[in-house]
């Protein structure tokens, strides 16, 4: 399969997580990725994709800065801090200009993608990050 119907390298379904408390983002997210095959899970801040991290195995994880709870940078190094976690790209997708957007060093995110944002320019990068992670 190719990364065009979201598939991974090991022939399953790429699993992304949406960390997202604006539900017209969250939507937005939700339906550019699905239409291009990806699964995918929401939540609305860091505690809930904590939570869902305890049942669930992603591939990527796309993350918001501003949440309610536990904000997108703290959420980052937590899900770092675990074990099987260290190399799943996180994404900051954020209003924010580059440099207040990227974390630094391994708690930070892989990449960042500025709101507002094109389709095509989420799903290049989401392809980018997933091939690079499987290959």
């Amino acid at each position: 399969m190719t990364m065009d119907t979201g598939a991974s390298s090991t022939g399953r379904e790429a699993t992304i997580l949406i960390i997202e408390n604006d539900p017209s983002d969250r939507l937005l997210l939700e339906k550019v990725l699905s239409s291009r095959g990806y699964r995918c899970l929401s939540v609305m801040h860091g505690r809930e994709a904590l939570d869902l991290l305890d049942r669930v195995q992603v591939d990527l994880i796309l993350t918001d800065l501003l949440m309610p709870v536990l904000d997108g940078q703290r959420t980052a190094q937590l899900i770092r801090s675990r074990p099987g976690m260290e190399r799943v790209p996180i994404v900051a997708v954020t209003a924010y200009p580059p440099d207040e957007a990227r974390g630094s060093g391994p708690g930070g995110y892989d990449e960042y993608l500025l709101k507002p944002f094109k389709p095509r320019q989420l799903l290049d990068l989401v392809e980018r990050l997933l091939g690079s992670w499987t290959s």
